[in-house]
């Protein structure tokens, strides 16, 4: 039975710890500066990535270190993997993760003609190279599982835990906040942050991140499987 003092409640934890607050801190801050650095220095076309196995590697790599500070910043936490949310869950919470993955997908797709969001990423080959297929395919598995899964373990597993001192609700809405502006996109800021406050929710409710890492997968592999359907037809 959840208390007031549950990292679960929408009130105010009495389990504040001071390292994984200022470690969560410290990262999404360079997350964040990270974000806007990278979209500030790349150029105006980057339509190839997909297509270099450099880019899925770099990503692993990169996502891999964050993985390990993410556990590393969780350890002053009694059992850390519960402690980030890496519990078992209710099924149930599935669709319901994706079905507010698709109401934010709706409100974004309304919004591109004002905000052209998606149009500032840029990462979306403009035409289909058969030759480079494996480098897509390779590049599509990392974006759809280890990209889903390590941002959920530290946005909503290790933020909302580290912030839940403040309260759930509130924790929810800071890593929202957080995670959109990790991306540096400014166009794309609002359904960014709606999605990161929803997967943080079902996160809060489900007391479990494993139903946001699936339904953040599912929409990364259809914005993907989208693309390849636009390029190759």
């Amino acid at each position: 039975m959840e208390t007031t003092s549950s990292p679960t409640s929408a009130t105010p934890s009495n389990d504040y710890k001071t390292l994984p607050l200022v470690g969560w801190s410290v990262l999404a801050t360079l997350f964040i500066v990270g974000g806007f650095a990278s979209q500030a220095a790349s150029s105006s076309d980057n339509s190839t990535v997909f297509y270099q196995y450099s880019f899925a590697f770099g990503t692993i790599a990169l996502y891999a270190i964050l993985v390990a500070l993410t556990f590393l910043i969780a350890l002053p936490y009694e059992r850390t993997s519960d402690a980030i949310a890496l519990r078992t869950f209710r099924w149930r919470w599935v669709p319901i993760a994706i079905g507010l993955i698709i109401g934010v997908l709706i409100i974004a797709a309304a919004l591109e003609p004002i905000l052209h969001g998606g149009r500032e990423q840029g990462l979306a080959p403009e035409e289909w190279e058969p030759e480079r297929a494996g480098a897509f395919l390779v590049n599509a598995i990392v974006i759809s599982t280890i990209v889903p899964f390590t941002e959920e373990l530290f946005f909503r597993g290790l933020g909302v835990r580290a912030l839940g001192f403040i309260g759930g609700l509130s924790a929810v809405v800071i890593t929202g906040v957080a995670f959109g502006l990790s991306h540096g996109i400014l166009g794309a800021l609002p359904p960014l942050v709606l999605f990161g406050i929803a997967l943080g929710w079902v996160r809060l409710r489900a007391d479990s991140v494993w139903p946001g890492v699936i339904a953040h997968g599912f929409y990364n592999a259809t914005g993907i499987l989208i693309v390849y359907v636009q390029l190759a037809h």
